[in-house]
């Protein structure tokens, strides 16, 4: 999307998801548990894909988690396994 057509919306960044100097309960924590990051270049778009669909389905399949992840931001790093865990994770409050 480009600047110009979010005139008008709210928007969150990654920076926008911490509250009070803590990370996000369970998201972002979840992919620092989980190891769902290395350089960290892809990161925030993963985590603030994975709220989007935390907030449409609290409790997604794998099968989900990989389909919503898997549209338009890529991660040279992981190979996504623990991505995936990690949104897992989120979506069970963080056990």
């Amino acid at each position: 999307m480009l600047a110009v057509q979010a005139r008008g919306h709210e928007i969150t960044t990654i920076e926008g998801l911490a509250r009070d100097g803590e990370l996000h309960p369970p998201l972002q924590r979840a992919f620092q548990n989980n190891h769902g990051l290395q350089c960290g270049y892809c990161t925030p778009g993963f985590i603030m894909n994975a709220v989007e669909l935390l907030n449409r389905n609290g409790n997604p399949s794998e099968e989900e988690i990989r389909f919503h992840i898997g549209g338009g931001n890529l991660c040279r790093c992981t190979g996504y396994v623990n991505i995936v865990k990690a949104i897992k994770e989120a979506a069970q409050g963080g056990r």
